[in-house]
């Protein structure tokens, strides 16, 4: 009985895991904004994708930009890596490399309508 129990149970963890092993919802007054990867974050190439929705549907931006900074510390200067992004049909797919791991703050701007938006976060790997 109790190995029926543990096989239900790693088989329900199994089937409603997350499609993605990263994903972070960065907040916004106006937008839901999810930054989302099948790996998480590691120091080298990293493929993401971003969904900006507003009221649960997916809205289509304009100049999405990326960046990724970590501020300077002793011995070390301000290190900024800036995310190719494009759409590939509906979604915004990225890919940013990354030198080393640490918390690295998240700069996303996009445009909507003729007016700019900003979003920040971090990630910490």
């Amino acid at each position: 009985m109790r190995h029926l129990l543990a096989t239900a149970i790693c088989a329900g963890m199994f089937c409603f895991s997350p499609l993605f092993a990263f994903d972070k919802d960065i907040k916004h007054k106006d937008f839901s904004i999810t930054l989302s990867s099948q790996k998480d974050f590691t120091a080298g190439n990293n493929d993401f994708s971003l969904a900006i929705k507003k009221d649960n549907q997916q809205v289509k931006a304009d100049e999405v930009s990326i960046s990724f900074m970590m501020p300077e510390m002793p011995g070390m200067p301000k290190m900024t890596e800036k995310a190719k992004v494009e759409y590939k049909g509906d979604n915004i797919q990225g890919n940013v490399s990354f030198p080393h791991g640490g918390t690295w703050q998240i700069r996303i701007s996009f445009m909507i309508d003729g007016k700019k938006y900003n979003a920040k976060s971090s990630i910490d790997f």
